[in-house]
């Protein structure tokens, strides 16, 4: 039983919450059973598959909150939060805390303003985990292996959560792999696979596959995803995933019809923006260079409104590198420069080898080696 984190429209106004279901195809299908129409699921089927702690919060707030730090991160949005929810406290605190004062009772005014700090700052040391989680994303994106590790061994030493350390066991693998030791890499893994195989069908291939991606493996990373797609029974997020894959490394015909097939209905809402990353690409392959670049264009126009969460930088990347490959097919060199300058710091440490090299041709004017 999966929990699926959704926004929708239902007859009395804007919806959020989580609904539990075997797949999110059933997930959607329950919320339009209860009269919710443009539903957008928001966590990947992997995430659903795994235990969720919503922390105190009612489904609905947690949902937000969640919605929310898809596109922003830091303390800012973090403060911001949390007046949000606990603005009623403040408010008492604040006027209990006046009220005691004109009493002449400094000392108790002091101690109730003490409690929605208090509060503040166990808030405050709790999403210090989910910062550090963020900086082992930015490690990574920009092929910072050591610090990465660092980072990854201190936040399994801290958080006990099991979906916290299954990821951060991952992380390492690939850090592992990128670095050369692929047995280590393996080794890890197969420690984790029975838990993998026992949360989901497919969770095993689908990371696997980034373990293979960070050896730069793109055969097994291709056949990993086809396995995953299979084993979950065809699941939305999991197919677009291979079909990706089969566009890149594969049958760009393959990808096509995986494409055409897709229930696009019950995907994450991120993954909207996959779809015409996949048929730019087809249309790339096939030599529809005008295709591809309007379809890049609408991929990385949809993915920008994420562009602050590290975790999104380096599908931004390679999206942007695809639409540079294209925009050189078609000569425009300067279009093609605007939107690869931005991203080839990140671009550099995850593209493709013959996308790298065509890149590096086409504007060696403006980029420095790497």
């Amino acid at each position: 039983m999966g929990q699926f984190i959704y926004r929708a429209k239902s007859p009395s106004g804007e919806v959020s919450g989580i609904e539990e279901a075997d797949s999110a195809a059933q997930a959607v299908s329950q919320l339009q059973a209860r009269s919710f129409t443009d539903i957008h699921l928001q966590n990947h089927v992997m995430h659903a598959a795994q235990p969720l702690d919503t922390h105190g919060l009612s489904e609905a707030e947690y949902a937000r909150q969640y919605i929310l730090f898809q596109s922003q991160v830091g303390w800012t949005v973090f403060l911001r939060m949390f007046l949000r929810n606990n603005w009623g406290l403040w408010l008492i605190a604040i006027g209990s805390a006046a009220w005691l004062c004109w009493g002449g009772n400094g000392l108790w005014a002091s101690l109730v303003l003490l409690v929605p700090v208090l509060l503040m700052a166990w808030g405050a040391w709790k999403y210090r985990d989910a910062l550090l989680f963020n900086r082992i994303l930015e490690h990574l994106a920009f092929g910072r292996w050591p610090e990465a590790m660092t980072a990854v061994e201190t936040l399994a030493n801290r958080c006990k959560d099991d979906g916290v350390q299954l990821e951060m066991a991952v992380h390492e693998a690939c850090i592992l792999a990128r670095q050369g030791d692929e047995e280590g890499a393996g080794a890890i893994m197969a420690i984790w696979k029975p838990v993998m195989e026992l949360a989901m069908p497919g969770m095993f291939h689908t990371l696997d596959a980034r373990v293979s991606l960070a050896k730069r493996d793109f055969t097994a990373v291709r056949e990993s995803h086809r396995q995953a797609m299979e084993a979950s029974g065809g699941d939305a997020a999991l197919t677009l995933d291979y079909a990706l894959m089969e566009a890149r490394y594969g049958s760009a015909a393959r990808a096509d019809c995986l494409v055409m097939e897709l229930d696009a209905t019950s995907l994450p809402e991120y993954g909207l923006s996959f779809l015409p990353w996949v048929r730019g690409i087809i249309a790339l392959r096939q030599g529809k260079i005008d295709a591809a670049v309007m379809e890049l264009s609408e991929a990385l126009a949809g993915l920008q409104p994420m562009a602050d969460n590290p975790a999104i930088w380096p599908t931004l990347a390679m999206v942007s590198g695809d639409l540079g490959v294209a925009l050189l097919k078609r000569q425009d060199q300067n279009r093609a420069a605007k939107a690869i300058l931005p991203v080839w710091p990140v671009l550099s440490v995850h593209g493709d080898p013959q996308q790298l090299a065509t890149l590096r041709e086409g504007l060696a004017e403006v980029l420095s080696p790497a």
